[in-house]
This record gives structure tokens, sequence and C-alpha cells, in this order.
């Protein structure tokens, strides 16, 4: 008995001890583009650069887009027993009384179609993304055991955004403020961020126009004389997406197999469901310097088409200095701050 106390004990002061030695740092990040054409001559590629997630800390989407898995499941079934009328009555014949104003609309499995013993819910948790976000983005900073995204009293660099968002030829599109604690390169896991406006409505991952509806192909035996100009031109945006596809190295579907239809959900797997004007990568670690590797992808509205440029960057950054990430087309400010928790931290990561 002495000894698992003993043993409880030094394991509970390790635990501590190397809580207590762990380096916490504040980064607070503005991103933004960069749209003078004047005598800017460099070319960017065409083809889209696939940005895969992966495993990565997304602090975006539990603030724009939170789950609604609670209030969903506390909700009843939109299926009100169906009243019994009169054939002389004023109502139409099995009318339904409007007894709930708010409920779930989704198809619930049938008893001989469930596999579990307990009820199952099939809900959509998730809600409409937002046609754009906000640039300014915190949170309650409230300490947590992971990143978590700091409280508007943390911004330091307000004043150098507002320089910038006074230069006409700069677009801030996110500037946000977090705090973790870093680790090797080895263990480190890269944080999500996207931002501006959302394509994903008119646009797919490749940066082709969506299709209003399913063109029906024509027989083999019709001219390309004969089809009408708005089935070439879907036709052409069909040829370029999947050329887009090809240049990135996914492999294009063949509908002969089975093997070839998985072999495309693996090569399409771990992409973004929307498409953002930035949406990208950020990852610190700590090897006794600081290192910042990013990688976003820039969308820009070029004619009928988005085009999407890769921006991949590394720095050995130092804490406490301003750091400025240069491109043709995305800047990046950057400051990483030393922080000292004085709270224990909660296990909750919902902000």
């Amino acid at each position: 008995m002495k000894a698992r106390l003993l043993l409880t004990g030094c394991l509970l002061f390790n635990s501590l001890l190397l809580q207590a030695n762990e380096r916490w740092f504040e980064i607070e990040m503005i991103i933004f583009e960069r749209t003078p054409e004047g005598q800017l001559q460099e070319q960017f590629p065409e083809q889209v650069t696939p940005i895969r997630l992966g495993r990565n800390i997304d602090l975006v989407t539990p603030r724009i887009n939170p789950t609604i898995s609670p209030l969903v499941l506390s909700l009843d079934s939109c299926h009100p027993p169906a009243v019994n009328t009169a054939a002389t009555s004023s109502f139409i014949e099995n009318w339904r009384a409007p007894t709930q104003l708010l409920c779930h609309q989704e198809t619930q499995p049938l008893a001989w179609q469930r596999q579990n013993l307990f009820p199952e819910f099939l809900l959509n948790t998730q809600g409409p993304w937002p046609t754009r976000i906000a640039a300014r983005l915190n949170g309650s900073g409230v300490y947590q055991a992971g990143p978590y995204l700091a409280e508007n009293e943390a911004f330091m660099l307000s004043e150098v955004a507002d320089r910038l968002r006074r230069q006409r030829q700069n677009q801030i599109l996110l500037h946000t403020v977090w705090r973790q604690a870093p680790v090797t390169e080895r263990r480190a896991i890269p944080s999500r961020w996207f931002a501006g406006e959302n394509f994903s409505q008119r646009f797919d991952y490749w940066g082709q126009p969506k299709l209003a509806a399913t063109v029906t192909p024509a027989p083999l035996a019709l001219s390309s004389a004969a089809l009408p100009t708005e089935s070439i031109t879907d036709l052409l945006e069909q040829i370029e997406s999947r050329r887009q596809q090809l240049a990135a190295g996914v492999t294009l579907d063949q509908p002969s197999t089975a093997a070839n239809e998985n072999s495309l959900s693996q090569n399409q797997a771990n992409l973004p469901t929307e498409v953002w004007q930035l949406d990208g990568l950020f990852k610190l670690h700590l090897d006794h310097y600081l290192f910042v590797n990013t990688d976003f992808n820039l969308r820009r509205l070029v004619g009928d088409k988005l085009q999407s440029i890769n921006v991949k960057q590394s720095r050995r950054v130092i804490s406490g200095e301003v750091h400025y990430l240069d491109h043709p087309k995305l800047g990046i400010v950057l400051q990483i701050r030393r922080f000292s928790p004085t709270a224990e931290p909660i296990t909750d990561t919902a902000e």
C-alpha cells in the first residue's frame, strides 16, 4: 500500500514538474493579400497545389461554424401524428397540427434498418458555412491544455493592421492571436487557418466553375458543330478540371473497376471541403530555436476562373521580434511572445 502511494506521488510530482517547465507562447499573425497588378512580371503556375490536411488543429471552425449536435439531439421529430378529420370538416384530410416550431427533419432509419440495439440518430450536425469570414478572429482566452484562441485584449499588432488596411493594395484576410506550447518538429501538429471569401458555391477545389446542371453526354455520332455553345463550354470546363487534377498528381477515376474508385477516394482524401480565399497550415516547433513552417493557398478570381497561388515558407524566428514573411501576392506579419499561464488548464477545448 505504501509503495503504491509512493508511486502515485512520484507520478503526480513528475507531471507537475513537466507542466511547470513547459514553455508557452502567444502567436499573433496577420495575413494579407497584396493586389497590385502594375509592374509585377512574375508568372504563377496554373495548376492547383493541393494542401492535404491530415492531422491538424482547427481553431477556426469552433468559432465560425460550431457543431450543433447538442441542439439537434434535443429536438423532437418533425412528424406529429395526423389528425383524423371528418369529411365535413373545414380542414383537409389527415391535417397535421403545427405542434412544434423547431424540430429536426432528417429521415431516420426504420426499425428493421437499424444495426444497433438502441435508437440511432442520423442528423446533420454542421450548420451552413458563411459566405465570408471576418478578418479579426479571437476567442475567450480561457487557459486550456492545448492550443486555444486568445481574448481580444491580447492583440498587440492592431496598429500594424490598421496601417496595412489603409493601403489600398492590401487586403487583410486574417488577424488572430492564439496560444500553444511548441514541441519538437517530429511531434508538432500544424494548425489550420482559413479566411476570406467562400467560393464553394461557384467553384470546385481545382478552381473550375461548378456546373449548374449535369451535362448529358452527346451521342458519338453527333458532331461538335451540332452541340449547343453552353454544352461545349461545360465540357471544356470539365476537361480543364481534370487537367488540373492530373497536374496535381491526382489519379483520375476509371468507371471499370471498384479498385479504381477506391484509389480515387484515397487521392481525394484530406482535401478541404470548402474553397476559401485563404486556406492552409501553420506549424510552430521548438528545437533549441523557434521555427515556423507555413503552407497556404491563396485564391484569386481571374476572369471566370479561380486562380490558386501556393505560398510555402520556412523561417527561424526569435521570440518577441516582429517578423515579416514576404511574397509578391501574400504577406504574413508574425510575432511570437512568451506567455506564462496564470491558472489551471481546462480540458474542454471548445471556445
